[in-house]
């Protein structure tokens, strides 16, 4: 385990500098129950899902408070995967909108490129791109948002402006094979 730890801090001190990083370290720090990927199916106490495919060069890699995250060396860009529940008497129903700029906090400079409603999984979605700054770096994230009774869904592709187009075709197939299994009661 002290090994584990140390590798993981040496790999988040060698990518700190990356503004995508950066990105899905601060997404990540939303309070999300911990769950387990088996095969595709990512289970938590609160709901299931089953996550698209992704080429060899997406690696899977590990981010403390939100369900998933994966890297590209190649176009220095993430894919991540969160969900929330909210199984309480006081249920806040958040707009698809709100849901999104709450994902962009810390975001500065952000500029709205295109936005507009998706289906995913027989749900209605948000899908959004902006181009804003983090820490300074340019960064260009795609967003999808979703939500199914009590719980809500969030998909993020980001990466520098530069290399956007490379893996926007990934992560749009990724989210095409988004399926909510279940919420759990």
């Amino acid at each position: 385990m002290k090994i584990f730890l140390i590798i993981l801090g040496s790999f988040i001190l060698f990518f700190n500098s990356c503004s995508v990083i950066r990105f899905a370290q601060y997404y990540a720090s939303a309070d999300s129950s911990p769950g387990k990927l088996r095969g595709r199916v990512y289970e938590t106490k609160d709901t299931s899902y089953e996550i698209g495919e992704l080429q060899d060069s997406w690696k899977r890699i590990k981010i403390e408070g939100g369900d998933l995250a994966f890297w590209n060396d190649k176009l220095e860009a993430t894919i991540t995967i969160n969900s929330t529940c909210n199984k309480s008497d006081k249920k806040v129903n958040y707009s698809l909108k709100a849901l999104t700029n709450s994902l962009l906090i810390g975001i500065t400079d952000k500029q709205l490129l295109e936005s507009g409603e998706i289906t995913i999984s027989a749900e209605k979605g948000l899908r959004s791109v902006y181009l804003g700054k983090l820490d300074k770096i340019p960064v260009k994230i795609s967003a999808v948002v979703l939500k199914k009774s009590s719980c809500n869904y969030d998909l993020t592709y980001a990466s520098s402006p530069d290399s956007f187009d490379g893996g926007l075709s990934d992560f749009e197939e990724f989210v095409s094979e988004f399926k909510l299994i279940h919420e759990k009661k």
